[in-house]
């Protein structure tokens, strides 16, 4: 990760999240998610985990829209999306530290089948772009490369 000049992001997007890494093993991590919607952080256990409840999130609250429509082995009934209302500020949820470390995501659009947006990396001040949810999960790992032993 390259340390930015300016690394502010917007503060007031509707899907900042706080990523909380609280283990990492070898590629593997887990922890909390914070976002503003839910009082009590979403645990993950695994990098598959957290994209998915990542990704649930911009279904529920329609943001950023996807532009193309999940594809699935098993089709399920969609469920009708509820009206979230923000419950947490947003300066409450980048407060949120990790165990290992914490990544503020921002992801921006949702095309061709997979995000853009920015990441910070809190500990460090450092912030990159990704054009991938495959690029964001790299960029995440080469930062908790720097706490394996």
């Amino acid at each position: 990760m390259n340390k930015e000049d300016n690394i502010n992001i917007n503060v007031s997007a509707p899907n900042l999240i706080s990523v909380c890494v609280d283990t990492s093993d070898h590629g593997e991590f887990s922890g909390r998610l914070y976002q503003c919607y839910e009082e009590e952080p979403w645990r993950y256990k695994n990098v598959v985990q957290l994209l998915r409840l990542m990704d649930n999130l911009y279904d529920i609250i329609s943001y950023p829209q996807a532009s193309t429509e999940s594809r699935s082995f098993v089709k399920k009934e969609k469920e009708p999306l509820q009206k979230l209302q923000k419950r947490v500020p947003q300066d409450e949820i980048l407060k949120q530290k990790g165990k290992v470390a914490t990544f503020v995501i921002y992801v921006q659009y949702r095309q061709n089948a997979t995000w853009q947006g920015e990441v910070i990396w809190s500990e460090r001040e450092l912030k990159q772009h990704f054009n991938s949810a495959l690029e964001l999960i790299k960029l995440i790992d080469s930062a908790l490369r720097e706490y394996d032993i």
